[in-house]
């Protein structure tokens, strides 16, 4: 199956029209799905206190996702060991 090689990560969208029209922002909770073999890097972010990381990809799209470092790991492990078991 083509979407298997994808992993789910927690993010925020925010609405950039409603932000120049008022002054404040509003995010909405939602997720992307990555190709985790297309990750350059990703390190702690200093926004939430440690509960998210930055991650850079492969195309140069850098994006925060609201999980911890231990648990992305987790997820990338999870995700690399359902794909070999794959028979």
């Amino acid at each position: 199956m083509f979407s298997r090689r994808f992993i789910k990560v927690p993010i925020k969208v925010y609405d950039r029209d409603h932000m120049e029209l008022t002054g404040s922002e509003i995010a909405k909770d939602t997720y992307e799905m990555i190709n985790p073999y297309r990750i350059e890097s990703y390190r702690p972010s200093d926004e939430n206190a440690g509960n998210c990381i930055n991650i850079s990809m492969q195309s140069g799209a850098t994006m925060l996702v609201y999980m911890s470092i231990r648990e992305f790991e987790k997820a990338l492990d999870k995700h690399s060991n359902s794909l070999n078991d794959v028979t």
